[in-house]
């Protein structure tokens, strides 16, 4: 990725190495530096460290650390553009995502306020991504869910958001504070599973997507089932690292994968599914019994096949640890 393409006019630090970023942070001075540090949330104790590190020394002081640092010497195209937008001068902070379909801008004011974060698309997964976040912030935020975003408008074509700063913690959640959070989703209607708008989409992708193998074992669920499950909107990547902690509300965010038509249950799979694994290095049968025994649902093993095919529809090219998984129930 060429980061001249949306840097501002200043100094930079590359997290975790100069070749590899996750970041690229401002840090002309301690506040505005302060503020930077705030976009870089790593979850590994190796990372963790080594940010709080680099925080202490560039927000406590004028700092420089040698070949870790750059001088931006011009502004970006697009950020002159934000700026006529916001009719603000803009110090710009960067955040890479993981499978590199966009990026994410801090948006800073000169004097080191945060004005709001900005996506923008890298790619056409990208592009896919922040349609729908936009989408999901249009429907939540008018049923008063989340708060409305700051702005979206396109850029060479293609749109951008930017969205409000939530001041607060990342980290874990307890189980009560994150049913909470999943209640605030839940929508009136309920349906049975073979009736349910979720299943039946789940039906229609797994073929479209050549896994008319997996149509089979969907139906054997649905006949084993005599429970019915709400209608609800689905966070779709509800993790711990993509829920924020404001005073004493818990707030989620990154709405990118955000289903309208979800089912119940989804996104409590996805968090302790993907706490289990990545967290606490769980795997197959011990994985599972993770996940059953933080969902409370008599029909805990069926709703968990059917998430499994979901997440191997989303990631067909690397999902071998759900396919076996799967195989295993």
């Amino acid at each position: 990725m060429e980061m001249s393409k949306f840097c501002s006019q200043n100094s930079y630090i590359y997290l975790p190495t100069k070749q590899k970023p996750r970041v690229a942070l401002a840090i002309d001075n301690k506040n505005i530096a302060k503020n930077a540090f705030k976009l870089y949330n790593p979850f590994s104790t190796k990372a963790k460290i080594l940010k709080n590190v680099y925080a202490f020394l560039f927000c406590s002081s004028n700092f420089r650390l040698g070949t870790r640092t750059e001088k931006v010497e011009e502004k970006s195209k697009f950020i002159e553009y934000l700026e006529k937008e916001l009719k603000e001068e803009i110090i710009a902070s960067l955040y890479f995502a993981t499978i590199e379909d966009k990026i994410v801008i801090q948006l800073q004011s000169k004097d080191a306020k945060i004005i709001g974060y900005l996506k923008y698309p890298l790619n056409e997964i990208g592009l896919i991504h922040v349609k729908n976040e936009i989408r999901a912030f249009e429907i939540l935020s008018e049923k008063k869910i989340v708060e409305p975003y700051l702005l979206s408008k396109e850029y060479e074509g293609k749109p951008f958001l930017i969205l409000k700063e939530l001041d607060g913690d990342i980290g874990m959640v307890s189980n009560d504070n994150v049913k909470k959070i999943i209640e605030s989703f839940y929508r009136d209607k309920r349906y049975t599973l073979l009736l349910h708008p979720k299943v039946i989409e789940l039906k229609e992708l797994l073929k479209s997507n050549g896994l008319e193998n997996y149509i089979s074992q969907v139906e054997d669920i649905c006949s084993k089932s005599t429970l019915e499950f709400r209608l609800v909107y689905e966070h779709g990547d509800f993790t711990p690292w993509n829920i924020v902690k404001v005073k004493e509300n818990y707030i989620p965010f990154d709405f990118e994968y955000f289903v309208e038509d979800g089912l119940e249950y989804f996104d409590l799979i996805k968090y302790y599914y993907n706490t289990g694994r990545l967290l606490h290095a769980k795997e197959g049968k011990a994985l599972i019994e993770y996940v059953v025994d933080n969902i409370d649902s008599d029909e805990a093993l069926l709703l968990i096949r059917l998430f499994l095919m979901k997440e191997i529809i989303l990631n067909i090219d690397s999902s071998q640890n759900e396919r076996q998984l799967l195989k295993s129930l």
